[in-house]
């Protein structure tokens, strides 16, 4: 099924939101983009969130392990149906080195959303590292 225009355009933005909020280290402002019932999986082993407060607090404890990086989204492969959304993304991990130089990790990253009636939400989100792959 086709996704319309306007779907397609809110949740654009509502990745555009998530992407801006995280570059800030603005762990309130990502748990307002998520369900409250939000299941995500991290990169790491111990990333196993569930629920907005889980996320809210492993957000603000990573951002004050980490005082520089960011996220930035290409790619985005938006599908829906009905009021269930799902997205797949190219993404990067920015982070700074002691020199200041800007190191790029690149990730994958997923989600399911849910449309409330006036908006989209993250429902389920999953992040992933790209390993390269040598033959």
């Amino acid at each position: 099924m086709p996704v319309s225009v306007q779907t397609k355009s809110q949740i654009t933005d509502l990745l555009e939101q998530y992407q801006s909020a995280y570059n800030d280290h603005n762990a309130d402002g990502l748990a307002d983009l998520l369900a409250a019932d939000v299941v995500m999986y991290g990169c790491r082993t111990e990333e196993v969130i569930i629920g907005r407060e889980s996320f809210l607090s492993a957000m603000r404890k990573n951002f004050e392990r980490y005082k520089t990086g960011g996220i930035r989204f290409a790619d985005a492969e938006i599908k829906s149906e009905g009021v269930i959304a799902w997205v797949s993304a190219s993404c990067m991990l920015l982070s700074t080195a002691g020199s200041g130089a800007v190191h790029e990790t690149p990730c994958r990253f997923t989600a399911v959303l849910r449309g409330t009636g006036h908006a989209w939400e993250f429902a389920q989100i999953h992040m992933s590292l790209g390993y390269p792959y040598h033959a």
